[in-house]
């Protein structure tokens, strides 16, 4: 008779491969969501390291006057304070504005394309339209972009 065996194999039971250890049911679940936190808290601290001293524009706006004989627009300034310790730019500014009772009658904005050095303001001049004679307003700037 002929043996068909491998070499070095005895004849027995057959070995067991080794079991592929998996991570399964609830623990795997654990597992994932705490890998998830993990790496969302790491993302924000990194933004939030890497945007450190960026984004503090003060505005204010203040109105001028008329435009020539026009009855709804006016000619208004905004005042862009750079309150950072970056050079930096918001987008857009923009203002709502109020009359003598505090009534929202109106609305300007401007697009600011230069930067501002840290601490420095910049003035930017723009036209609203209102419904009535504004005598002040409220401004605010937003950057699509952070710095």
């Amino acid at each position: 008779m002929t043996d068909t065996a491998p070499p070095g194999r005895a004849d027995g039971p057959a070995a067991a491969p080794p079991r592929k250890r998996e991570i399964l049911g609830p623990t795997g679940l654990v597992v994932m969501v705490a890998a998830i936190l993990a790496f969302t808290a790491v993302s924000i601290v990194i933004e939030l390291v890497t945007n450190t001293g960026r984004g503090t524009f003060h505005p204010t706006v203040d109105v001028l006057g008329p435009v020539g004989d026009s009855r709804n627009e006016v000619r208004v300034v905004f005042h862009v304070r750079n309150g950072s310790k970056k050079a930096g730019r918001p987008d857009k500014c923009e203002a709502t504005l109020f009359d003598a009772k505090r009534e929202r009658v109106g609305t300007a904005s401007v697009s600011v394309r230069e930067d501002i050095q840290p601490g420095q303001t910049l003035d930017l001049f723009a036209v609203g339209t209102t419904g009535s004679r504004p005598v002040n307003g409220v401004a605010r700037c937003r950057s699509l972009e952070p710095g």
